[in-house]
């Protein structure tokens, strides 16, 4: 059916939310069909039991481990194509959204060249602010997001616009784009997944977008720690290897290796250096896996790094992070080291 659309929930112990999330998605006003698949990453909790008991209309998918936010979303995606559903909705389950929000982001979705849409989202405790209005993709593989902590009434009027890359909180998917460019990439398992898969789209050709209507509550707590940093890092360095050219991976080479640098420095002084060298490990026990991909990746481009640059952020602003260094070393040198490659584009 046109327009049908399959809202994809990944659980994890998610007793605390999952109720008011199902909730919240049952009471949209959408007019076309919709259905809901959850995928619970063998929970411990009760979050089974809490779905199967109250939301017996929902496809519940038991999973016997964890799959991780990425796996457990493809098992889940795998099975809306078989469905043949024109749309998916990736939803986090600590979120709650509008009535309307289903509508809004198809509209956007349905615009020429569209591949992925993001709802706008807001805090959830604090429903005057912003969460998220699309996420920077930094030229050196960093994910941030932006627009954090506004008024949410200054967005009220806004007009769809391209973003860096989509959250994975509340991520509408084009069936079409999973067709062409593959589902999200298993290795991450969690983190900068959304960052990737939204790179491949745009190299396919498709634009990422906001749709600030689409309004999705989002009860997020900034979490940042040993093992994310883990995560992090070794997935930013996979995404790389895996959407530039060969050309912009040795032009950025010097600067890689100095942000380098100073990311063990930085690791080293937080406690955290562990983490970073296990990081280096995996990327290289996992080198083959990575370079397979790259060759699957770059064979379907279709977009020029010049034209997905345009799409980058070039300095490092994370709204959980306040530092003179950064501001007064680190981004003046990224800005000029990225007019430097642009002007050989």
């Amino acid at each position: 059916m046109k327009n049908s659309i399959a809202v994809i929930i990944v659980t994890y112990n998610s007793t605390k939310w999952i109720a008011n999330c199902l909730r919240s998605v049952f009471k949209s006003e959408y007019p076309d069909k919709f259905d809901v698949v959850v995928v619970d990453n063998a929970s411990e909790d009760n979050s089974v039991e809490i779905i199967e008991k109250e939301f017996p209309e929902v496809d519940l998918i038991k999973l016997h481990e964890n799959k991780g936010f990425v796996g457990g979303n493809n098992v889940a995606i795998k099975e809306v194509l078989r469905h043949k559903y024109e749309y998916m909705l990736l939803l986090n389950p600590d979120t709650i959204v509008a009535p309307d929000l289903l509508s809004n982001i198809v509209k956007v979705g349905d615009r020429s060249q569209v591949g992925i849409v993001q709802g706008m989202l807001v805090l959830g405790n604090e429903r005057s602010l912003t969460n998220n209005m699309g996420n920077a993709m930094h030229y050196l593989g960093f994910g941030f997001v932006k627009h954090y902590r506004e008024q949410v009434s200054d967005w009220d009027n806004r007009e769809p616009f391209e973003i860096g890359y989509s959250s994975g909180a509340c991520m509408l998917i084009k069936r079409e784009v999973i067709e062409q460019i593959g589902l999200l990439d298993e290795k991450f398992f969690m983190y900068h997944e959304d960052l990737d898969i939204c790179w491949r789209a745009r190299l396919a050709g498709y634009k990422i977008m906001i749709a600030p209507k689409a309004v999705c509550y989002h009860y997020y707590e900034f979490n940042r720690n040993k093992e994310m940093f883990y995560w992090t890092e070794r997935n930013r360095w996979a995404v790389l290897l895996q959407n530039y050219s060969l050309g912009i991976l040795l032009m950025l080479g010097p600067i890689l290796f100095i942000i380098e640098l100073m990311v063990i420095i930085y690791s080293t002084m937080s406690g955290w250096l562990f983490y970073k060298l296990k990081s280096y490990v995996w990327i290289l026990v996992n080198l083959f896996a990575i370079l397979s991909k790259r060759w699957k990746v770059q064979l379907n481009r279709k977009v020029s790094d010049d034209q997905i640059m345009k799409h980058m952020d070039i300095e490092l602003k994370m709204s959980e992070v306040d530092n003179d260094i950064l501001k007064q070393i680190v981004n003046p040198m990224l800005k000029f080291y990225f007019r430097i490659i642009k002007g050989v584009l």
